[in-house]
């Protein structure tokens, strides 16, 4: 009976083996993959990074800049395509540059203040407090500031103006991001 034992004994001890030999080749494996992956990615680990602010740059002049640019690009082709869905008399597009600028400055003043004193709000509202800001915004320049120069058809209007205007925002810092990240490659060669 104790040589019955020793050989279940001696089988676990092999088996532990062979599994520790198994073991022994798949961080060769890994180790080789990283290596890969190493010089890959010159010599870094890709980094995800989530930018809830879209920050462009450091500097506050020229995040303001880029920013305005994408408003008003994105103002620009709404209202040159779907004018008539949202504003009824926009009587000079001198307006036009005025809102947009005057968005872009209450948009980057208000990210500064909620990132630095209240982020739970952000994180809680899951960003939803831009999208009513921006459409209490839109609903001061409607009623308060332009009057019969800029107005929109309806109440419900700068609400509808804003999802869309979010959605193309989005998309046209997604193809500017691209084109940053291309540029950079291209400059580190």
């Amino acid at each position: 009976m104790s040589d019955k034992n020793n050989d279940k004994d001696k089988k676990s001890k092999e088996e532990i083996r062979k599994e520790i030999e198994d073991l022994e080749k798949l961080i060769e494996k890994v180790k080789k993959q990283n290596e890969q992956n190493r010089k890959k990615y010159g010599g870094r680990n890709p980094i995800l990074k989530i930018n809830l602010a879209a920050v462009y740059s450091r500097n506050f002049i020229i995040n303001l800049i880029i920013s305005f640019l994408i408003n008003f690009i994105t103002f620009f082709i709404i209202i040159s395509v779907l004018e008539e869905l949202f504003i009824s008399n926009l009587t000079n597009d001198l307006y036009l540059l005025i809102i947009v600028f005057g968005l872009t400055l209450y948009e980057e003043l208000y990210k500064k203040y909620l990132f630095k004193k209240h982020m739970q709000i952000v994180i809680y509202s899951i960003g939803t407090i831009f999208f009513l800001l921006n459409v209490l915004y839109l609903y001061f320049v409607d009623l308060i500031v332009f009057g019969s120069s800029f107005s929109f058809i309806s109440a419900y209007h700068p609400i509808i103006f804003i999802i869309v205007f979010s959605f193309l925002r989005y998309v046209i810092k997604v193809i500017y991001k691209r084109i940053e990240l291309f540029v950079n490659r291209k400059s580190r060669r």
